[in-house]
Parts: structure tokens; C-alpha cells; sequence
């Protein structure tokens, strides 16, 4: 019976209990000392707190007001890349980073695998030597070996005294 009581202590002290609820909780205070002996104490809490109470709401200085405005007015907006020097998101900013950077890497690595001939220069896709590339039967007589060479050494020649 002592946790209907000591629930409701709260509505006995602003007297917002029920009719027919206040007559159990006055029997079972009357019985009861320890549940009379808790409200006493929560009756002599609430008087020392409301004893704190300021009779009247002091009025604010004249310019206080303005005190403050001016005060939120001087502290103005962080800057951009204060965001950065604060820990949270600087961590949070560089993990992204770093996983940027390891996804790229990794795309870059598995790019230039397939496709040598991306991580090369010009001077050196000529020089290395190369399937020749097969001729189709046209029926003319023409040396496809022979113009291959002369735009590789064509290519050579430009490339070699190219200047910027």
C-alpha cells in the first residue's frame, strides 16, 4: 500500500487529490508513519524552497538591454574555417579525406592496369615495338609496312624537334 501513497505525494502536497482517492490516502497515512513521516519532509522541502521565492521580479538596469545586444553583436559569426579547427569535425573531415584518397587510388591502380598505355608517354608508346597492324586485302599492290614506318618516323621527327 505504501507505493499508491508515495506516488501521489506529489498531488497531496498541491491538495489535486481526488475525493475518493483522499479519504484511502488519510487512512493509510494515519497507519502508516513512515509514509506521514516522507510527507512532513517533502512539506518542509517545499516550505524552505518557496521561503527562497523573491517577493517581486527585480527590474534589469537601464541599458541592459542594449548591454547584451551589443554584446552578441561583437562576437559576430564563427568563420568558415573555424569549423575546421574544432575536433569533431575536423576528425569526421579527414577520415573522409583519407577515404577519398584511398578510393581514388585504388581506381587509379586498377585503371592503369587494363591500360598501359595511359601511364606512358607518346615517346615511349613509339618506341616500343608494336604489333603490325594487318593488312586487308584490297587488291592494290601497296606496302602497308612501308607507311607505317614512314608515320613512325614522321611522328619521331616532329616529336624531336617539338619546342615550347
Amino acid at each position: 500500500m505504501h507505493e499508491p501513497v508515495r506516488s501521489q505525494l506529489e498531488e497531496i502536497l498541491h491538495g489535486k487529490v481526488t475525493p475518493g482517492a483522499d479519504d484511502a490516502v488519510q487512512a493509510h497515512l494515519s497507519s502508516c508513519p513512515t509514509c506521514t513521516a516522507e510527507l512532513r519532509e517533502m512539506q518542509h522541502c517545499t516550505n524552505v524552497v518557496r521561503s527562497l521565492r523573491l517577493s517581486e521580479v527585480p527590474e534589469p538596469t537601464a541599458g541592459f538591454y542594449a548591454r547584451v545586444m551589443q554584446r552578441i553583436e561583437s562576437q559576430g559569426r564563427p568563420s568558415f574555417w573555424s569549423l575546421l579547427l574544432d575536433p569533431v569535425f575536423g576528425r569526421g573531415l579527414m577520415y573522409a579525406t583519407g577515404a577519398m584518397f584511398l578510393l581514388m587510388a585504388s581506381f587509379l591502380l586498377a585503371t592503369t592496369s587494363e591500360q598501359p598505355e595511359l601511364a606512358r608517354t607518346p615517346v615511349q608508346i613509339m618506341v616500343q615495338p608494336s604489333v603490325m597492324p594487318v593488312a586487308m586485302p584490297t587488291g592494290f599492290a601497296s606496302g602497308v609496312d612501308d607507311d607505317v614506318q614512314r608515320d613512325r618516323e614522321h611522328f619521331l621527327a616532329t616529336m624531336a624537334s617539338f619546342s615550347e
